[in-house]
């Protein structure tokens, strides 16, 4: 930063260090449409303060708005001035980390320095138009199935294409979004955060990746787009120009504004509405991974969005109406422009029915379409006061909420539930008109959702800092930074010794085709049929060991109803599907429609287990499938989840044996690497060849504790594989097929007696080469 800023702060502060003793205090900001506010927050989560200024807009003719660089970080450094001042009277401690929030589809266009060559429109700036119709027929006709929003002029890909007409250069520049410009502005790293970039219409939300044909459409490549994180990441250090209060707190991009909100109370259910009523009033519901393209066309014809969430692994469906903006324009007609002057409107209102007391046609009211925003107001009656128009306009968006309501529950269950937040929400007109349409509401009584969300996830990132930064090179393990639960987890699933041993019975098509007797064929076995096997499995085999892994589609949640599990044996649960799809010849795992982390946890879960496909040599840590191993990482860690990542790399088309052959120690060793840089706290994996490979797994996986899978080998062979792994720092072993395999009779009295008499042995011989007790 320049002297003038650091002379706006005093004396700047030393380098920031990481201190002995971290402060706790956190911050969060808003940067919403009205105003900009930052709140802190104590260790024990206690608002300390909460300041605010406006955001600085620049109007022009026709509704044009927009907001320059200089104007923003100005009004920036103006609120943390205030802040720094009256937190010096209240403690002598400095923010502790910082985490910043705010609208979508605003930000900044920036060069190669970083800094910003065109102002920032607002999100409901009318600018774009033309450019919409100038699009491809080939994106308008997709947009909407492949970016999960509806096209039009809010989008941000509508607003580059004008810059791009207006003269501005695009080609060799970047964007961020305003929270990711300011925390760069601060200090911290040029990246982009998923839940704002998926309201540009530049995200693919399928894959989670640029899409190419827009930025083709645009004149860009995917330089523009800088690298994407969760929300929540570590976003680098606030500069030392910003004084001591500020500089060197950790910094945090938090997410769009009106999902941090939906999160502030907690995580956000996927049965409720959510709605957030500010200058736009959104409504919420969070669901587990993405519809499709034929349900987001189909809700963009409703202007409804389904986006990333800032929860990694789920989405959101987002419905908008302008009912904050039409309301702010009866305020400003009406002349109102204080607190006291909008409590006495609000009870000017709620002394109406709310029907109103004018005859029926006598006032109209459009323009809270969220391609709208134009208060329209038709008056056919005399002595009509601002309380009518008020409620006036509360009916009008009513009925444009219920249209998005029935939009939505034709693709997804109907809530049972709503809470609303937001600017709005206090004032008793605005709750009882939300009522008509909103099942069970609840009001949130915090007044600044947005900043407190920020600052919770500002301090879950000094809570986790560890796991930010791993460092590869230390002496110790990744298990510090287990959690509590994941711990107990842990402990659940190991032996006496401290050990993995997971008896694996998640398999579907695999088990049944290891029945031979079956009457009928190994393929006709039924589900319930299946589902009997594995509940003998589990009676006479899985319940002499730690812990069992079962499938949610077929064993669960039967097994635990009925009692079979023993209580001394842990329960993982699997949470992929059968088979697997193929893009561009690498192959990606499936989820078991439905199920979460959350689901992990209702099913009676500590601990999940999820297969990824990989080929390190053609993926890195940007690449999708270590996106998705970061993304159910922080889901899990969401629920209190201990996640097993199992990894599995196989033969390219064309690839032939000899080759494959000779890459399987590294494709295994690298895909540990890939995996632990991706957050795992927990693998499972093929047994790598040889003890040298086993030891390089090891240091590869850099601490993460590894169990070695059975890949369906004899009991003799992966013995021999299991002490060689452990004696080069494996952490356990999981088996199925080589324990079960010729044990699975279709008859249930010889099915007990092969379990107890051939399968069960095997067990403790695993359990004894596992804890290196074995003769």
């Amino acid at each position: 930063m320049t002297d003038d800023v650091k002379a706006l702060f005093g004396v700047p502060s030393p380098p920031p260090t990481a201190p002995s003793a971290p402060s706790r205090l956190v911050a969060g900001i808003d940067l919403g449409s009205t105003g900009m506010k930052l709140l802190v927050l104590d260790r024990e989560g206690a608002e300390v303060l909460v300041e605010q200024v406006p955001t600085p807009w620049r109007s022009g003719a026709g509704g044009t708005t927009e907001m320059d660089a200089a104007s923003l970080l100005s009004a920036v450094e103006v609120l943390l001035r205030r802040v720094s001042e009256r937190l010096a009277e209240i403690t002598p401690h400095p923010i502790g980390a910082i985490g910043i929030s705010g609208m979508g589809e605003t930000g900044m266009v920036i060069d190669e320095s970083g800094e910003a060559i065109a102002p920032a429109f607002a999100w409901f700036d009318p600018r774009g138009a033309e450019q919409v119709a100038g699009f491809p027929a080939s994106v308008r006709e997709s947009f909407a199935g492949r970016t999960g929003l509806p096209l039009g002029v809010q989008v941000t890909a509508t607003k580059l294409a004008y810059l791009r007409d207006s003269g501005l250069p695009l080609a060799g520049r970047r964007w961020l979004n305003l929270p990711e410009f300011l925390a760069a502005a601060l200090g911290g790293d040029i990246a982009l955060e998923y839940s704002l970039t998926s309201r540009t219409g530049l995200l693919d939300q399928d894959r989670g990746v640029a899409w190419a044909e827009m930025l083709s459409a645009l004149g860009v490549d995917e330089s523009f787009l800088p690298p994407l994180r969760d929300a929540g990441a570590d976003w680098g250090r606030v500069s030392e120009s910003y004084g001591r209060t500020f500089a060197g707190a950790r910094l945090t991009v938090a997410g769009h504004d009106h999902l941090v909100a939906a999160q502030a109370s907690g995580a956000l259910d996927s049965g409720n509405h959510h709605v957030s009523l500010g200058t736009a009033e959104v409504l919420l519901r969070v669901i587990d991974g993405p519809l499709g393209f034929e349900a987001r066309q189909r809700l963009a014809e409703h202007l409804i969005n389904e986006v990333r969430h800032v929860v990694p692994g789920r989405q959101v469906l987002v419905a908008g109406v302008k009912t904050g903006l039409l309301l702010r324009r009866v305020l400003q007609l009406a002349g109102i422009n204080d607190r006291a002057g909008r409590d006495a409107l609000d009870a000017a209102v709620m002394a109406l029915p709310f029907e109103g007391d004018v005859a029926a046609g006598g006032i109209e009211v459009s323009g809270a379409r969220n391609d709208d925003g134009v208060l329209g107001l038709t008056l056919r009656s005399d002595g009509v006061s601002p309380a009518e128009v008020f409620n006036a306009v509360l009916r009008h968006s009513n009925d444009e909420i219920q249209i998005l309501i029935d939009a939505m529950d034709r693709e997804v269950p109907a809530a049972h539930a709503a809470t609303l937040t937001g600017g709005w929400a206090g004032m008793a007109s605005v709750q009882r008109a939300r009522s008509r349409v909103l099942p069970n509401i609840t009001v949130s009584t915090r007044e600044q959702d947005t900043a407190y969300g920020a600052a919770l996830t500002a301090s879950r990132l000094l809570d986790h800092t560890s796991k930010q930064t791993p460092d590869h090179h230390r002496g110790d393990t990744r298990m510090s930074t287990l959690t509590t639960l994941e711990r107990r987890a842990m402990q659940s699933i190991s032996t006496a010794d401290g050990h993995m041993l997971i008896v694996a019975a998640d398999q579907r098509n695999g088990m049944k085709a290891v029945v031979k007797d079956a009457p009928n064929g190994s393929d006709a076995i039924t589900r319930s049929e299946l589902a009997e096997i594995k509940a003998d499995l589990v009676r006479h085999l899985a319940n002499n060991a730690p812990a069992i892994l079962l499938d949610p589609e077929v064993a669960l949640p039967a097994i635990i109803d009925a009692g079979v599990l023993g209580r001394g044996t842990a329960l993982v649960v699997g949470m992929d599907a059968s088979g697997f799809e193929t893009v561009d010849g690498l192959k990606y795992t499936r989820y078991v429609p439905g199920v979460t982390a959350r689901t992990v946890r209702d099913l009676g879960g500590s601990v999940a287990k999820m297969l990824f496909y990989t080929r390190p040599d053609r993926q890195d840590a940007d690449s999708r499938v270590a996106r998705e191993i970061r993304d159910l990482v922080a889901a899990c860690n969401e629920e209190g989840v201990l996640l097993i990542v199992e990894l599995l790399t196989y033969q390219l088309e064309g690839e032939s044996d000899e080759e494959y052959a000779a890459k399987f120690p590294s494709l295994v060793i690298d895909g540990a690497k890939l995996a632990a840089d991706a957050g795992a706290k927990v693998l499972k994996l093929q047994y790598p060849g040889s003890a040298e490979a086993s030891a390089a797994v090891t240091a590869a996986a850099a601490g993460v504790p590894w169990a070695v899978l059975s890949a369906g080998v004899d009991h003799e062979t992966f013995i021999v594989q299991v002490a060689t792994a452990m004696a080069n720092g494996a952490s356990g072993a999981m088996a199925g097929r080589s324990l079960w395999k010729d044990s699975l009779s279709f008859d249930e009295t010889s099915r007990e007696d092969l379990l107890v008499h051939r399968a069960l042995p095997r067990l403790h011989e695993l359990r004894a080469a596992v804890d290196g007790s074995a003769a």
